[in-house]
């Protein structure tokens, strides 16, 4: 005790004593400063690297994270988006993947097998036999979170919906040893994946300094798949296996291009081609040089009076906000004094151009106000508009608390707590003084992709119809909203597609499996042209009516009414709509719809009757702020007379990258291959701007379904209430995702 003690005390001393040994007595010049300082970077920027070095992740066949056939616990990050495509004798594969969560991989793959022809549809000219699959893997622990120390753990189920030919279940545990440039799997598995697996990755180069190398990898895996067994390996060209080791390489380019070869089952070469890019956190392909830095200057607090007038103010704050994203609609004194025009609080309503999270427009407008406001002004309302026409919510700031916000004095947190965030408030009276107020724009003008596909053994390899969207929208007297969508197909190769599903034929009325009939119009076609007025009347109750042409299919009325307050993540709303059939030639109605009428299960004419349609739903809402995760429940009745219950789980990125996978139960028992179908998909909703040179609100939305069936259909009838609301209240958490 006595000597550590002494020891203590020794480095106590030291610590203390050799600050000031030689002050005065050395002096270091400015070259031997800027030397040392340079070397102190030089090791900050090396441990930082060290810190944050990470194992690549190798992605298998079928873009999950693994090796050739068999996967591993390891992951890519949260936005991730890769596709790919392979040849794994006897198969062809096109994969896609969505990392939703750092712990939750979501995948897919089509599967062409070579030389099997579908019985049904390959005489049609529709190609070889083809199976579609989905996959999850979810992880209980990364590698990377334990600083590669512990083994990372996941779960995973493979092909667990459609025919399931290919289904598995798995655990496996994976670790990565940094420093040997090495990761290790070991697994168990159950249906394909019969028992022990594992793979191996070595990347001898990892460390060196010819960058060309670093990202080889040498990989082998133990395929623990029975191939011989024909109730697991569908193909009978699949079934030979002379080994269960597979082996290859594996090659990564600019960090966004994978390549693959591989001899596998001991008899045959495998190749893949792959990339991958994370969507959810890109700031674009274009630096963002147009986009506005929070307002810096001119400062002008200058009190209103002889030297500011009211209508310079307002002239003044109409331009400096248009330039940092925001377009004023109204600017209103409060009644105070207006004999004199003295009042000490202001009112504007404003829409936001520009800017995606809350977060951002709270920060643009306090720099606004704490460089643009008079100084006699002591409070200022900004009400928030949707772009579709009606406000949203208030912010209620004290000018005393901003102008200490631009001095410095307080930080934007601080000024966010102290600033009131309320719901729309009681409408100006009479005796406020307008200073400014003006109409919504009346016209704009967008050109979109219209992009359509059916990708599916019952419909063809890769149909698709590829063209563009030119539309028209603004708005009317009374804040309405119109929007005209002109379309024009320039590339498809659905000529020549049935509109009737001969291998699975509908037996629901065809409120949505004959829409390949509209996608092969030639010319020009009008997509949608609808009105839509939005209120807000307040204390969180929102509706809306809508009216005209709603897409391809359908037209006619829609209402919906939503309770939405401010600050609570539940929601609640009714919505119903009475829709028409549209013909297939310019901008008429129909009043019949096609059915098919069964004489037995494989037999059947074509017949029409007389439709009306009706959709109507209770719908709840859940915002799960903390992981960006939107969840909706939508109950009722379809457009096919079917009843039940649709579920969405939405989780939107930092980017503005929206993803969305649903479900949807009803009791209209459609049958696709003897097994009860029910309606499922994922859709995607980019931000245009990852190619423009500023922050935009743009969107190109696409979703696709597991197959085009008629159970679960809605009509679009609309802009929905609650998504033009989380639109403006969306704000990145601050807080780390749980997951």
């Amino acid at each position: 005790m006595k000597k550590a003690s002494f020891f203590h005390r020794f480095i106590f001393f030291l610590a203390c004593v050799l600050p000031f040994i030689g002050r005065g007595s050395i002096c270091i010049s400015a070259e031997d400063q800027a030397e040392r300082l340079f070397n102190d970077l030089i090791v900050i920027e090396y441990v930082n690297r060290k810190l944050s070095e990470k194992m690549p992740v190798t992605y298998d066949f079928y873009q999950q994270g693994g090796y050739f056939n068999m996967p591993s616990a390891r992951m890519g990050e949260s936005g991730e988006i890769g596709v790919g495509y392979s040849h794994v004798h006897p198969y062809k594969n096109f994969s896609l993947r969505a990392q939703l969560f750092s712990r939750l991989e979501v995948s897919g793959s089509y599967r062409v097998f070579k030389g099997v022809a579908d019985p049904i549809l390959t005489p049609l000219g529709f190609g070889d036999l083809s199976d579609k699959g989905a996959n999850l893997k979810f992880a209980l622990l990364l590698p990377e979170e334990s600083g590669y120390k512990l083994p990372g753990v996941a779960v995973g189920l493979q092909d667990f919906m459609g025919t399931k030919n290919f289904i598995a279940n798995y655990i496996v545990f994976t670790q990565v040893l940094l420093n040997q440039n090495l990761e290790v799997s070991l697994g168990y598995g159950t249906k394909r994946l019969k028992k022990w697996f594992g793979g191996v990755v070595w990347m001898p180069f990892r460390q060196s300094q010819q960058n060309y190398l670093k990202n080889l990898a040498l990989v082998a895996e133990y395929d623990a798949t029975p191939y011989k067994d024909p109730e697991i390996e569908k193909h009978p060209r699949g079934r030979v296996k002379k080994s269960p080791i597979n082996f290859g390489l594996k090659y990564r380019l600019a960090d966004q291009y994978d390549l693959a070869v591989s001899y596998i089952k001991g008899h045959t070469l495998a190749f893949s081609l792959s990339t991958f890019y994370n969507f959810g956190t890109t700031k674009g392909f274009l630096p963002k040089v147009g986009t506005p830095l929070p307002y810096k200057a001119p400062v002008n607090r200058e009190p209103m009076g002889e030297l500011r007038p009211p209508f310079i103010l307002a002239q003044e704050l109409i331009n400096a906000f248009r330039e940092q994203g925001f377009e004023i609609l109204q600017i209103r004194l409060a009644n105070q004094n207006i004999s004199v025009c003295r009042s000490t609080a202001l009112r504007i309503h404003l829409i936001n151009r520009l800017f995606r999270s809350e977060y951002d427009v709270q920060e643009q407008l306090s720099y606004l106000l704490a460089g643009l406001i008079p100084s006699d002004i002591e409070k200022v309302n900004i009400v928030l508009e949707s772009d579709l026409g009606f406000p949203v919510q208030e912010y209620h700031y004290h000018m005393k608390w901003v102008r200490q916000f631009g001095e410095g004095k307080r930080g934007a947190q601080e000024l966010d707590l102290l600033t009131h965030k309320t719901e729309l408030s009681s409408s100006p009276t009479r005796e406020d003084l307008q200073l400014f107020k003006n109409t919504r724009s009346g016209f704009n003008f967008e050109l979109l992709p219209k992009t359509h596909s059916f990708f599916g053994s019952s419909r063809g390899k890769m149909k698709y119809s590829l063209g563009l969207n030119a539309g028209f929208n603004g708005f009317l007297a009374g804040d309405v909203y119109y929007s005209v969508l002109l379309g024009w197909n320039i590339f498809s190769n659905l000529h020549h597609i049935s509109p009737v599903d001969r291998l699975n034929p509908s037996h629901l009325i065809h409120v949505r499996t004959d829409m390949i009939r509209y996608f092969q119009q030639k010319g020009l076609t009008v997509d949608e042209a609808y009105l839509q007025k939005n209120w807000n009347m307040g204390k969180g109750w929102y509706s809306r009516v809508a009216l005209g042409l709603f897409e391809e299919e359908y037209g006619g009325l829609a209402t919906e009414f939503l309770y939405c307050p401010l600050n609570k993540p539940l929601a609640v709303g009714i919505e119903g709509a009475l829709v028409g059939k549209r013909a297939l030639n310019g901008v008429w109605f129909t009043n019949k719809i096609r059915q098919l009428k069964f004489s037995t299960p494989h037999s059947y004419t074509l017949t029409h009757k007389k439709f009306i349609g009706s959709q109507y739903f209770l719908n709840l809402y859940y915002n799960w702020e903390w992981a960006n995760v939107n969840l909706k429940l939508k109950a009722g009745k379809f457009l096919a007379n079917d009843w039940g219950i649709r579920g969405e789980v939405s989780r939107k990125f930092k980017s503005g990258l929206t993803i969305t996978i649903w479900y949807t139960h009803t009791n209209g028992h459609d049958v696709i291959n003897g097994s009860v179908y029910h309606d499922k998909g994922v859709a995607f909703s980019m931000p245009l701007d990852a190619f423009y040179t500023c922050y935009a609100r743009d969107y190109w939305r696409y979703g696709l379904s597991a197959w085009l069936r008629d159970v679960g259909v809605t009509a679009f009838t609309g802009r929905d209430l609650y998504d033009l609301i989380q639109d403006e209240r969306w704000k990145i958490s601050t807080q780390s995702s749980p997951f």
